[in-house]
């Protein structure tokens, strides 16, 4: 994983466990930037939060966690953006599906245990 993966995981790691560990992207990427003087180009659009998020769940897919990226979501509408739900859907699964596979994998998260990085 890259440094700004790690440092991503261990910030949602972290969420686990609060009563609403949710975050948004500009959120996470405050945080990052927060977190060391390499991350201060980071911006909740920037491509490389969204590898980086891809990283972390695969990680994730290593460790047999569900994914900590189910954290991330967007501001207007508290769930995750389409490149989440693309690397979990087909385009012959509906957007409700999705959503609802959202749901379970955030319900998930949040009963987890995150060793640190």
């Amino acid at each position: 994983m890259s440094p700004l993966a790690i440092a991503a995981y261990n910030i949602l790691r972290l969420r686990v466990g609060r009563p609403e560990p949710r975050i948004t992207y500009a959120e996470l990427a405050e945080e990052l930037r927060d977190a060391a003087p390499e991350f201060e180009h980071v911006w909740h659009r920037s491509q490389e939060l969204y590898a980086a998020l891809g990283d972390v769940g695969r990680e994730c897919r290593r460790l047999r966690l569900p994914p900590l990226p189910a954290l991330v979501v967007r501001a207007d509408t508290k769930r995750p953006g389409a490149a989440y739900y693309a690397g979990k859907c087909s385009g012959s699964v509906s957007r409700g599906a999705g959503i609802a596979a959202w749901r379970q994998d955030l319900e998930r998260v949040k009963r987890s245990a995150y060793p640190p990085r």
